[in-house]
């Protein structure tokens, strides 16, 4: 084996393990042990390195930069795969974003060694060797020191915008590897070329700045149409209390006179009068104020809002409630998953012509909550991977609570049968406490 073979071996092993170290940093949500993620990606080196040495022994008679192009597709699938599919515990688009922006950042440090040092594919000397190993160890220093915790939190805060960004990332790194093949194919670096390449890495740099803050944008609309949502659900206890004050009032108001027909009724001696009487006061009064559903006053508050509201727009109403507290699910997540959900019943119910009808059942069962919602649905509704959409698009409302489903490795789905619209929820991790209150309630 030549000099230059040897150099283009050493130049390929200080790659390989570089990809490797700095794969086992990128991971933000592991799906493994960090031991068992060091592991796969010491085997990715070692993987890419055996495939890099069967091209070299395969491909001697073909060009150098085939080779090279062979082995660098080879490391971006193999390091590529094992990140995405055993090593990140992220969505796929996700982890996809992680990666293309990695190889689109490691593009620049290869870029700059290149033109630094006048060497591309089939070549290595001592300065080359030293330049990757210290651009790499001093990014990856800055990372861990300035970024990696910024990162980790929009990673577990910010649940969408990740395709779109993916998509124009992996691009961006597409044309990024164009520019290195165009640079080893100029044979002297003129103000033209030096110009072009600075363009070409700086439009690189800007879009990906651009992409975060994209990623960053879309969530902040969910959030606040989440935010809006809270408030029209605050909005309707509002009003409820001041129904139930307004009623309250008019009970006080109106006590004397129930009081003087019970006096005349027992001058006269007539009990059963009194005994009816007084049963269609009772059932009168009961209407006035909300049903308790459950214990939980977060899920409670919402159901009395929304069966309300559905009452007032002449929906029957058939709930069974059995709920303790759920003190593993944020009061932020509950009302995210059930105002969305029930307002789109309500919603649904509301364009409809004929009788409505609007089931609850809201259950824990083994460590679970169970939630189903069922109305009345009889125009056509479109399904995608089981997801039902909106003009060609999923909702934010079904996004938020399929993100936030997520948060507790739980399962939603959607269905539609005998004219009622159906979705199922599943939440893991509901600590069971004593149930007070609740059962079935038909109005």
């Amino acid at each position: 084996m030549n000099n230059i073979n040897i150099d283009a071996l050493i130049t390929n092993i200080i790659n390989n393990l570089m990809h490797g170290v700095w794969f086992y940093y990128l991971v933000l949500e592991v799906k493994h042990s960090r031991k068992r993620t060091a592991a796969i990606s010491a085997a990715a080196v070692v993987l890419t390195q055996a495939v890099m040495m069967a091209l070299s022994v395969c491909m001697r008679a073909q060009s150098v930069i085939l080779l090279y192009l062979c082995g660098y597709v080879a490391s971006m699938l193999v390091f590529g795969g094992a990140y995405v599919f055993f090593m990140s515990g992220s969505e796929p688009a996700k982890s996809l974003f992680t990666v293309s922006t990695y190889y689109s950042f490691w593009t620049l440090i290869y870029l700059a060694i290149s033109m630094a040092t006048h060497t591309f594919a089939g070549a290595g000397n001592w300065a080359v060797w030293g330049l990757r190993i210290v651009l790499n160890l001093g990014s990856l220093f800055l990372y861990e020191r300035l970024l990696k915790q910024k990162l980790m939190r929009m990673y577990k805060e910010i649940r969408i915008g990740y395709k779109t960004a993916a998509a124009v990332s992996s691009f961006a790194f597409f044309v990024m590897t164009i520019v290195i093949f165009y640079n080893q194919s100029v044979k002297r670096y003129d103000l033209l070329h030096m110009a072009m390449i600075f363009s070409a890495s700086s439009m690189m740099l800007v879009i990906h700045i651009q992409l975060f803050y994209y990623i960053v944008q879309q969530d902040y609309g969910s959030r606040l149409k989440q935010m809006e949502l809270h408030e029209k659900y605050l909005r309707a206890q509002v009003n409820s209390y001041e129904q139930m004050e307004q009623s309250a009032r008019q009970t006080r108001h109106d006590f004397r006179h129930h009081n003087m027909i019970v006096a005349e009724y027992a001058r006269e001696k007539d009990y059963q009068a009194i005994l009816t009487y007084l049963q269609e006061y009772e059932a009168r009064e009961g209407e006035k104020y909300s049903v308790d559903f459950c214990s939980n006053h977060v899920v409670n508050n919402l159901l009395v809002a929304y069966v309300n509201r559905a009452r007032q727009e002449g929906v029957e109403v058939n709930a069974d409630i059995r709920l303790g507290e759920t003190t593993e699910i944020s009061d932020y997540d509950l009302v995210t998953i059930f105002a969305n959900i029930l307002e789109n019943a309500v919603n649904a119910c509301g364009r409809e012509t004929g009788k409505c009808r609007l089931e609850i059942t809201l259950q824990q069962k083994s460590g679970k909550l169970v939630f189903v919602c069922k109305n009345t649905c009889t125009a056509e509704i479109m399904f995608k991977n089981g997801i039902p959409r909106n003009q060609d698009r999923i909702s934010v409302g079904i996004k938020s609570v399929l993100m936030s489903v997520e948060k507790y490795d739980g399962s939603v789905s959607f269905d539609v049968a005998e004219g009622m619209f159906i979705c199922r929820i599943i939440l893991n991790n509901a600590t069971r406490k004593k149930i007070r209150g609740g059962g079935r309630v038909s109005c």
